[in-house]
């Protein structure tokens, strides 16, 4: 459950309230949908990690070489800038709700602030109080019953699907998929098996990993499916948009009234907080995975310079992509869009893992996994194509 509160991290918080604001009701069937298929994919990534005790990229590197491991690296640096720069700037846009000064200002000492306790503080002693942060979004679910959502509509785009080739529609269904199947959560599923160092699995072993991550998905995409109800029947309905981090607590006001600035502000630096560390720690692990090189946030920085040295660079070039100054609410948008178009890497990837019987020896994935595995993937495809095909067209 905690884990799930957490995967909300503040850029994908801003994705789901941008996405019932931009497209109402219409897109819940996807929040639906996506619940069962995550659970396949983490599932499956705890199953290879548990199995094998190594990090994503060590497999891809040992059994099929290191292009590949490549590919699936470069893919993850790529979406981790991004969402870091956007994370940084949620929280900036946080701190700016709080203290009206501009975002802009806070992004650098942020920065400094979370390197310093990644790489010299333990991070684990300072995570569950960020983690506490975070469950303000819980309000969302409260605020639903307040916000005069039309529960009709909301029953019925929940399990009837409707799909709209509009631009907007498909980059916001692209967005709100890249912020649920993030591939940095793939990624540290399964470096955090290893972490745990409990080789092999019995029916029950994996029986319990199946239900703690059921409710972690079940929980976060919970709070997700919340914070669109909201926003839809508080911003879209009203012809509204969101353009600013006080445009998205507005989502709130129902219930909280003119609080609700506060508490969303407290919501996106407490998830912001959490989620930096770990896409940076995910960068450095699959770098060094890639290459073979040790690596491990469990070791200070004099005995593991190159890890610390490749989380350094990440960072930097994710504040140099957050001080460009574009319009915060587009960046938090588009890093998740690019997140849900290089998502499908991850999942092939871990499909062909799964199912390699040198690797996974007697334990490869089963059927049902299998089948939300292929059906992710293909949805994932779907939205990337359909997006591509749209700024080929010039529909944006």
């Amino acid at each position: 459950f905690l884990s799930g509160m957490a995967g909300n991290d503040s850029s994908a918080v801003t994705a789901y309230a941008v996405d019932g604001a931009t497209s109402g009701y219409s897109q819940l069937w996807l929040m639906l949908l996506s619940t069962p298929l995550y659970q396949a994919i983490q599932y499956a990534c705890a199953k290879i990690g548990r199995m094998t005790q190594q990090g994503f990229a060590d497999i891809l590197r040992e059994h099929y070489g290191r292009w590949l491991a490549a590919l699936a690296t470069v893919a993850l640096i790529i979406t981790n800038v991004a969402l870091i720069a956007a994370d940084l700037v949620a929280i900036g846009s946080g701190l700016e709700l709080i203290t009206k000064v501009s975002w802009a200002w806070f992004v650098v000492p942020v920065a400094a602030l979370l390197w310093y306790i990644t790489v010299y503080r333990n991070f684990e002693s300072i995570k569950k109080i960020f983690i506490v942060l975070s469950f303000v979004f819980v309000a969302y679910i409260i605020t639903a019953i307040f916000s005069k959502a039309n529960w009709g509509a909301v029953l019925l785009n929940t399990f009837v699907p409707h799909i709209s080739f509009g631009f907007a529609s498909i980059s916001s269904a692209v967005a709100l998929l890249g912020a649920t199947f993030s591939p940095y959560s793939m990624f540290w599923q399964v470096q955090g098996e290893k972490e745990q160092k409990r080789p092999g699995s019995t029916k029950m072993q994996l029986r319990s990993a199946g239900l703690d991550i059921a409710s972690g998905v079940i929980s976060g995409n919970l709070v997700a499916y919340f914070i669109i109800v909201c926003t839809s029947a508080t911003i879209f309905i009203h012809h509204g948009q969101i353009n600013t981090a006080a445009d998205a607590a507005r989502a709130l006001q129902p219930l909280l009234g003119p609080l609700a600035s506060y508490l969303f502000a407290i919501g996106l630096i407490g998830s912001g907080l959490i989620a930096i560390p770990i896409l940076l720690a995910s960068t450095s692990y699959a770098v060094t995975g890639t290459f073979g090189w040790p690596g491990a946030l469990s070791k200070k920085p004099w005995q593991n310079e190159g890890f610390y040295l490749i989380l350094t660079v990440a960072l930097v070039a994710s504040l140099a992509l957050a001080l460009l100054r574009f319009n915060p609410i587009q960046l938090i948008f588009w890093a998740n869009v690019l997140a849900g178009v290089l998502a499908p890497v991850m999942v092939a990837l871990i499909l062909l893992v799964g199912n390699n019987r040198k690797i996974m020896r007697d334990q490869r994935l089963g059927l049902l996994t299998n089948i939300g595995l292929a059906l992710a993937l293909l949805i994932l495809v779907a939205g990337a194509a359909l997006l591509f095909y749209g700024l080929a067209t010039g529909q944006h």
